[in-house]
């Protein structure tokens, strides 16, 4: 009987709403996932894809999260499977990834073809390959290939040798889940079976089966629209049948309140009224309904302190619905801007690239014109430029936020998780003293 454990959407490094903590819960659910898989004694553990979620950008944190808990399978001699995801597959031009420095370390064994006079299926020979066999079990690998994957699956199952049992691992979301880019429609890996006999996903943050083939979804809630998904990991055994099993591991708890604001005092009152159980310790989202002219006197951080000081969140999220707009078309281009710009701003929180909102806009408008690939390079050497410089003239320490981590460091609020027998200290990994 063989016995393995497959997750998928780990997203290591996620620094949700720009909390430490949400960090830290992302690093604890692969951790309680892994300390699972060892302790049901399982044969292999299967990643497909979306162990990191900051692609190339990983910062010595997140690498530190990753090691320590693939660190506990490795000491505990069960080999972990990985492929690459949308979020950990390099940049074109690089060709090392950081999947690649965990297989060159021992941590895992990234599968994944070579692509020579075409797709090449060599085996795992310690350092690179597209499959291996543990056992009578022949575990293929896929990375994550956009808009080129149903070109590339039939490639693929081409060169594919069948073994006793046979398992397909990739990045692969199916049509009709979620609406995200990177799916393909299910029949065209319904059409592999007699070449695979369980085919491992994932891209798609909510668990599911199609016969063979198996979805876990994410191990925490990546945006809170996802809250109420199942996902968790895949408890499979294979003997004559497939048996497996949904288990779902504790998650950071979202929480959603609705109020009609009139005044401090009333919703005061409203939150006086909410179970601070359900509340206390989630991310909040806080959707306030008013009319413009009050929402113009409401000061939001004092509304955020009396949310803190009556139920106690995590984070809270609040999103304004006023009542008495009335939609009128945008004909100035200059407001039109404005909320593009912010629009960006918005997207760009979670990413570490500075305030680039308004080169972004000089490219759409370039590419927008025509396809003028001069302008572009010229656009791209411009940037490439600029950031140079920046690069060189950054010297300046943000005494604020340095205050910040060192008071943080002296109340002692930033959480200890243990791993194994030794205690995971994660306030020595943030010390900024050093």
């Amino acid at each position: 009987m063989v016995r393995f454990l497959h997750i998928a959407d780990v997203h290591l490094g996620f620094k949700q709403y720009g909390s430490q903590e949400r960090l830290i819960d992302f690093a604890q659910a692969f951790k309680n996932a892994i300390k699972f898989g060892i302790e049901k004694k399982v044969d292999f553990i299967i990643i497909a894809g979306d162990l990191f979620h900051k692609k190339s950008e990983v910062d010595p944190l997140t690498l530190t999260q990753a090691t320590k808990v693939l660190s506990m399978a490795k000491k505990a001699k069960i080999p972990v499977i990985a492929v690459e995801g949308n979020h950990d597959a390099t940049y074109f031009k690089d060709q090392f990834s950081w999947m690649d420095y965990l297989a060159e370390n021992g941590y895992l064994i990234n599968l994944k073809p070579s692509i020579e006079d075409g797709i090449v299926l060599n085996e795992w020979d310690g350092r690179s390959g597209a499959y291996i066999d543990i056992d009578d079990t022949r575990i293929y690998g896929m990375k994550y290939y956009g808009s080129l994957t149903e070109k590339i699956i039939d490639e693929y199952a081409k060169k594919v040798k069948k073994k006793d049992f046979t398992i397909f691992v990739a990045h692969i979301g199916i049509e009709g889940y979620m609406n995200i880019y990177g799916c393909i429609p299910s029949t065209k890996l319904h059409r592999l079976k007699g070449k695979f006999d369980y085919i491992a996903l994932g891209h798609i943050h909510k668990a599911f089966v199609e016969d063979f083939i198996f979805n876990p979804g994410s191990l925490e809630t990546c945006d809170a629209l996802e809250y109420k998904f199942e996902r968790g990991a895949f408890l499979v055994e294979l003997d004559d049948s497939i048996k497996y099993e949904l288990v779902q591991f504790p998650r950071r708890k979202f929480s959603f309140l609705e109020h009609d604001f009139v005044s401090y005092d009333d919703f005061r009152s409203f939150l006086s009224k909410v179970n601070k159980n359900e509340i206390e310790n989630s991310v909040l989202h806080l959707k306030l309904n008013a009319n413009k002219s009050i929402k113009k006197m409401v000061d939001e951080p004092k509304i955020k302190t009396m949310v803190k000081e009556v139920v106690n969140p995590l984070i809270v999220k609040i999103k304004w619905n006023i009542t008495d707009e009335i939609f009128t078309p945008i004909l100035d281009l200059s407001a039109k801007k404005s909320i593009e710009m912010q629009v960006i701003e918005q997207l760009l929180e979670s990413f570490p690239y500075g305030k680039i909102v308004d080169e972004i806009l000089r490219l759409k408008a370039i590419l927008s014109k025509s396809y003028d690939l001069k302008s572009v390079d010229e656009f791209v050497e411009s940037i490439l430029n600029l950031k140079e410089k920046k690069e060189l003239n950054n010297v300046k320490v943000d005494s604020k936020e340095l205050k910040a981590d060192k008071d943080l460091i002296k109340q002692d609020k930033v959480k200890k998780v243990e791993i194994g027998e030794e205690e995971w200290e994660w306030w020595k990994i943030n010390d900024t003293r050093s």
